[in-house]
């Protein structure tokens, strides 16, 4: 060390000097990144936390969402199967279906409802008998709404949407 004279009020202000520079190194680089990391290990905690507790919810509601799901299953089989018997049924008298738009399925006391709107391209004698076959009885389907155009290019086509709602017990 360099003998240095320092009086007793400069070696006091040295030695606060020193104190105030060690306690800021020590705050800056001890202190401060674990307080930083304490509180990013405590943000972690309490985003797993709710995750945790998202996870018993649905733990506990396990049995109602498996039945909602049956429910959902069932109901999307119902109109696929409902949908693959149009558009076969479509497809034997020869008539395009396109653009096919299941509905939802309404609750209607003891049977459920279930609408769906589509494109049908084809004669007018073919489109006659595919609608009078969709609104026969053991079909259970009702015509709801349909709009017919000529087509400009063929006079004997026409197209047109057909909104249908077919009821099963």
């Amino acid at each position: 060390m360099i003998p240095v004279n320092l009086s007793k009020r400069e070696k006091c202000i040295f030695i606060i000097t020193i104190i105030f520079t060690i306690i800021a190194l020590l705050y800056n680089f001890i202190f401060k990144p674990g307080l930083m990391k304490l509180q990013i290990l405590n943000n972690e905690i309490t985003a797993k936390t709710a995750i945790m507790n998202k996870g018993i919810r649905l733990k506990d509601r396990k049995d109602s969402i498996i039945q909602e799901y049956n429910r959902y299953a069932k109901s999307t089989k119902n109109i696929s199967k409902i949908l693959s018997e149009v558009e076969s049924y479509a497809d034997s008298i020869g008539i395009k279906t396109s653009n096919i738009k299941p509905g939802q399925a309404m609750e209607m006391g003891f049977y459920k409802e279930y609408a769906v709107e589509l494109q049908i391209e084809g004669g007018l004698k073919d489109i006659i008998k595919f609608l009078s076959e969709l609104a026969k009885l053991p079909t259970l389907a009702v015509l709801k709404k349909f709009n017919f155009r000529l087509i400009s290019q063929n006079p004997s086509i026409f197209k047109g949407t057909i909104i249908f709602s077919k009821i099963i017990i």
